[in-house]
This record gives C-alpha cells, structure tokens and sequence, in this order.
C-alpha cells in the first residue's frame, strides 16, 4: 500500500464512499457553473431522510429564524448552496453498520467526536464573529472524512493503525508509515474531488498541526476545536501539555479569550447532543459523556501532578545552585499547583451537581437519594480542600523572595494542604457540640 495507489482510487472513483444517488447527483449539480437553487431543492426532495435533515437544521436554534422555514427551496435560500451541499454530503458519514462491521469501532464515539470537533468549530467562529460560522461547523463535520475513506476501503490497515498508535505514536506518524499517506491529506483529495470551497478543503489537511500558523481562519478553527476535543474513539491521546500549548497558540492567534475559550468547553457537552438530535445522529448518551468527561479531568489531574512532581524536584536542584532563581521558580510552581488544587476541587463539585441535576430532570428521585450522603460527603471534601487552598495562597503570594528562600516546606505544596485539611478536620471537632 503507497500513498499514489490511494490517491488514484480517490481521483479516478466517481462515487466515494458508496454515496447515495441523491447525493452523487446533488455533486453534479453545484459543481455546474450555471447551477440552479430549484434543481438542486428538487433533486433533495427525492430523498425524504435527507429533507427532513435540512428542514431541521434550517429551523434550528443556529440560524435565529424569526419565521419557520417550510420548504427545501427556502432553506437553500437562508442556509445557501454551499452549506446545503456539504450538509447533504456529511449524512454520507453517519452510517454506523459501515464503520463497525470490518474495523470494530465504535460508531456512537467516533460520531460524537466529530460532532464535538463540529460544534465546538461553529461556537469559536461565533465567538470570534465569523461572517459565515456555519462553514466552519461544516468544515468540523467533513474534516475527518479521511477517516471514513480508510475505514471503507482499508478496514484492516485502519485497525492496525489504532493498534499502533495506542503505543504513544501519533495517528498521522502511524497513517504514514503504514499508508505513505495520513487522513488529513485524504480528506483533502476528496474535499477536492467533491469540488467543496477552497476554505473547507484547506482546514481538512492538516488538522492535527498544533503550532503551524495559517491565514485561513476556518482551519485554525478546526485546529482549535481538535484540541478541545478528546479523542475518544481511537484510543491515542494528545499529551496534556501539547494540547494546553496548542489551545494556547490558536486562541491567541484567532484572538479568543480565555473566558469565551471556557465557557464554549463547559457548553460543548449539551450543544452536540442538540446538533445530534437535528441531524438524528445516534451518539453517546449525556450520561456516557458526562463520564467521559469526568474520566478526562481526572487524567489531566494526575498528569497535572506528575509534571508538577518532576518540576518540583527540579526547582530543588535549581535551589541548591542558583538559590535565588530557584525561589522564584519554587513560588511560581507553588501558586500553579495551587490553582489545579483549586480547579480539581471545583470540577469536582461540578461534575456530581450535574449528574444529580440529570438525575432530577429524568425523574430518578430515588437514585439521587440514596447517592445523596455520598455525594454529599465528597462535596464537602471539596469545600474543605478549596477553605485550605485559599488561605495557603494567602500565605505564599505576599511573601518576599528572602522569605520564601528559607521556607523549605514551601516546596512541598502537597504536604503543606495536608496539614491544613487535618488542622480544620480537628478544629471542627473540638466545636462538635457536645450530646
């Protein structure tokens, strides 16, 4: 297998993907240059699954209609015929007995992670204030399409391709010694053999670069939304460190603040499984991906602690050596794992008051009773654990540098909120009032 022999079956293949009539024939007619709206709206009528698709997404909460749209004419007229086409050509991706038959992948996790990507892709062009946001949701439904070509046409190269990345490699540095070829250059050439617009072609390749820089706003978009994204279908794993950087970079770069950066992670949950429900995409339940979740903060926590553990160590040299420099990089450490003590905390609280809430709205009193001690319990752990984070950061951040060179126990952050979670446990015990 060689990259040329993939590109050929790409360029020399007139239906990719075993693409419904429908849809090879709603190819043909926006590829025109002369290209009429009432033909096109008359070839989707034939497919009633695809109509009603569209009907739905011109109607959703994304377009802000004052007025229903009633037909697929109008909803070419508000949505327009490039977003029409590529809505039409994503269905091509969501058949799940395609994707689990030959590579046993799970389709709803590879479905909610394009979803995501999606989502969160139409929620940063929002926030930046892009002209057309739905592009860029667009642009984060088809850029995986790679993936979807290599499941159909090479399912047991793309198993071995998931094995070997689960080793720590990357998925393109693994695409590419197997294939010569990786699925972002892929879902380019097909971008290109459906004739889609050259700002959606480009953000298909190259997806994964974390820190090349590119004038094409949509394709930082989706650069951003990938690491926001966990990939949870293929079992490889950005490290935490080179996705925090690359969040870094392109939000800087595409100049999205921190706060709308936030806010997007903590909506991007509830927003896809709308989008979902619009396009009648089976992904995982709110459930399943609250876990999820909850499972990826707490890796990032104790990957947080680990980085945090090697650094410490090193500012212990550093002190030794350079006593002055190493008090100020103690300080910074110190402060650093102070706000991922209180982060942790926080998200924490956060993550059962959402399952209860969840619990609540389905009506599963009963559950959220019996969980409630429990619940309770590791609340108010939390509670305690941000009470001693806080006043630990009082007492480090004004201290002077002579000051802080001479506390040792400053350097071991852990210890130091131990201490303080024992002294509160036992201050409340002596005011425990008396039976």
């Amino acid at each position: 297998m060689d990259k040329n022999t993939i590109l050929k079956r790409i360029r020399t293949n007139n239906n990719l993907l075993s693409l419904p009539q429908v849809l090879s024939e709603v190819i043909i007619e926006t590829s025109k240059e002369d290209y009429s709206a009432d033909k096109l709206g008359d070839i989707i009528l034939k497919d009633p699954s695809l109509t009603g698709r569209i009907l739905r997404m011109s109607n959703s909460s994304f377009y802000n209609r004052l007025s229903e749209i009633k037909t697929v004419h109008q909803a070419i007229s508000v949505m327009g015929m490039t977003t029409v086409k590529c809505l039409a050509l994503s269905t091509s991706i969501f058949h799940p007995e395609q994707i689990e038959k030959d590579t046993g992948v799970d389709a709803k996790k590879f479905f909610t992670y394009i979803l995501s990507i999606a989502t969160a892709s139409k929620k940063i062009a929002i926030a930046i204030n892009l002209k057309s946001p739905e592009e860029a949701f667009i642009a984060g439904i088809l850029h995986d399409i790679g993936h979807l070509f290599l499941m159909h046409y090479y399912p047991a190269q793309f198993v071995e391709i998931l094995d070997r990345s689960k080793s720590g490699k990357s998925l393109i540095a693994v695409e590419k010694e197997i294939l010569g070829i990786d699925h972002t250059e892929i879902s380019e050439e097909i971008a290109k053999t459906w004739k889609l617009p050259n700002e959606i072609l480009e953000a298909m390749s190259g997806h994964h670069d974390k820190e090349e820089y590119s004038n094409n706003t949509i394709k930082n978009i989706v650069k951003l939304a990938n690491l926001l994204v966990v990939d949870n279908f293929s079992g490889y794993e950005v490290p935490i460190n080179e996705r925090i950087e690359g969040v870094c970079f392109f939000s800087e770069l595409l100049k999205i603040k921190k706060k709308d950066v936030d806010e997007i992670k903590v909506s991007l949950l509830q927003d896809t499984l709308e989008f979902a429900q619009y396009l009648e995409v089976d992904i995982m339940s709110h459930e399943e991906m609250l876990t999820t979740a909850n499972q990826e903060i707490m890796k990032s926590y104790l990957c947080v602690e680990k980085l945090f553990k090697e650094r410490q160590e090193l500012s212990k040299n550093l002190l030794t050596e350079e006593r002055n420099r190493g008090a100020i990089e103690s300080k910074n450490i110190a402060m650093a794992t102070l706000s991922h003590y209180l982060n942790n905390a926080v998200m924490a609280i956060f993550g059962r008051t959402q399952i209860v809430k969840m619990q609540l709205e389905k009506g599963q009193h009963d559950i959220v009773a019996e969980k409630m001690p429990e619940m309770i319990k590791k609340i108010d752990e939390s509670v305690h654990k941000i009470v001693a984070v806080i006043e630990e950061m009082k007492e480090v951040s004004p201290i002077d540098q002579k000051k802080f060179d001479s506390m040792s126990k400053a350097m071991n952050i852990d210890d130091r909120i131990e201490e303080r979670l024992a002294k509160m446990k036992e201050d409340a015990q002596l005011h425990e009032p008396v039976a």
